[in-house]
C-alpha cells in the first residue's frame, strides 16, 4: 500500500488546482457568458467569498452620456469611493456603452466590475480600461483586487 503524503507531487498539484479554482471564483459575482480574465500582479490578494456591495448613502451624480456612450475615469488615491469617504456614487442610463477609466499612480493595479463580471489590469501610471454595456439595473462596485477597496460605485437605472 502507498501512502501519499503532502510532499507527493500529485497531491501537491491537486492542491495547486484546488486553490486555482477557489481564487477564479474570487469575488464570486455572477453577469456576462464572456468575462474578461486578467492575472492580478504578484502579491495580489485573493478572497474566496463574495463581496458585500459597498454601503453608501451618497446621491449618485449622474455621468454624462452621448449618443448612448459614457466614459467615466477614476484616479486611485485621488477621486475615488474610498478617497472620498464613500461618496463616488455614478449614475447611468440602462442600455449605456460604458467606458471606464481607472488610473493608479502609485502601483501595478487589477480592477474588477462586480455583477458584470470584467477585469482589468494595468502597470503603475498606465489607464485601465473596461468597456461594458449597462444591460443590468442596480448597484455595481468596482474594487481593486490589490487593495480590496471599493474605487467607484457604478448605479445602472
Amino acid at each position: 500500500m502507498h501512502i501519499v503524503d503532502a510532499h507527493t507531487p500529485i497531491l501537491r498539484r491537486a492542491v495547486a488546482v484546488a486553490v486555482g479554482a477557489v481564487i477564479l471564483a474570487g469575488c464570486g459575482s455572477s453577469g456576462s457568458s464572456k468575462p474578461t480574465v486578467t492575472t492580478a500582479p504578484a502579491g495580489a490578494e485573493t478572497t474566496a467569498a463574495e463581496d458585500p456591495p459597498a454601503s453608501t448613502n451618497a446621491p449618485a451624480t449622474p455621468a454624462s452620456v452621448s449618443g448612448g456612450a459614457a466614459t467615466i475615469s477614476v484616479t486611485v488615491g485621488t477621486d475615488d469611493f474610498d478617497t472620498s469617504n464613500g461618496t463616488r456614487v455614478v449614475s447611468v442610463p440602462k442600455g449605456t456603452s460604458v467606458t471606464l477609466e481607472l488610473t493608479n499612480a502609485a502601483a501595478d493595479d487589477s480592477y474588477h466590475l462586480h455583477g458584470y463580471d470584467v477585469d482589468q489590469g494595468a502597470k503603475k501610471g498606465e489607464t485601465a480600461k473596461i468597456y461594458f454595456t449597462a444591460d443590468q439595473t442596480g448597484q455595481f462596485d468596482v474594487e481593486s483586487h490589490i487593495s480590496n477597496k471599493t474605487l467607484l460605485v457604478v448605479l445602472v437605472v
